[in-house]
């Protein structure tokens, strides 16, 4: 039984990997035009004007309220003594109602050993302009480090990780 909860805990957290986030807005400024804002948020012009049905390219106004495609990925973290909503929202740079209602907790119920979601966001755009990868076992950051030829310290900048050596499968990590 020992054996299978490790394996339980890497399917659950392969299954919640990514997921739909709350929608993100552009409003139109002078000089905006839909082929430039689709390059600006790394999607085709046909994407954008998916997301935004109705939206005529030549009729673009000032003002305008766009939307703009987003995922959130998540990030994990065991809870370790000392260790409390406040601080882990300051260190992932994530609201700490966020980081609460990601896990379902309410801040006294954070408890060490624990492992939770770090909600981060992403304009499809950046992720798409940024390289990711998702962990598999067996994978090191100094792996990742040589395979995609950018610095352990970078990985960990990037990643806002606490600790290098705990990466875990199924985590995305933005990789260059």
């Amino acid at each position: 039984m020992k054996k299978a909860i490790p394996a339980i805990l890497i399917v659950l957290m392969l299954s919640m990997g990514a997921a739909a986030g709350a929608p993100q807005y552009h409003t139109t400024a002078k000089g905006d035009t839909v082929y430039g804002l689709a390059q600006r948020y790394g999607v085709t012009v046909a994407e954008f004007l998916e997301f935004n049905p109705g939206l005529i390219p030549e009729n673009l106004r000032v003002g305008q309220k766009l939307l703009i495609p987003v995922q959130t990925l998540w990030s994990y973290h065991v809870v370790q003594p000392g260790d409390n909503s406040r601080s882990l929202a300051a260190q992932y740079r994530v609201p700490e109602d966020l980081l609460l209602q990601a896990n379902r907790l309410s801040a006294e119920e954070l408890a060490v050993g624990t492992m939770i979601r770090i909600p981060m966001h992403f304009y499809l755009g950046e992720s798409a302009a940024r390289k990711q990868h998702t962990v598999e076992i067996g994978d090191t950051l100094f792996k990742l480090a040589l395979q995609y030829k950018v610095s352990l310290k970078e990985l960990v900048e990037w990643n806002n990780l606490q600790d290098p050596n705990q990466i875990t499968a199924g985590q995305v990590l933005i990789v260059g």
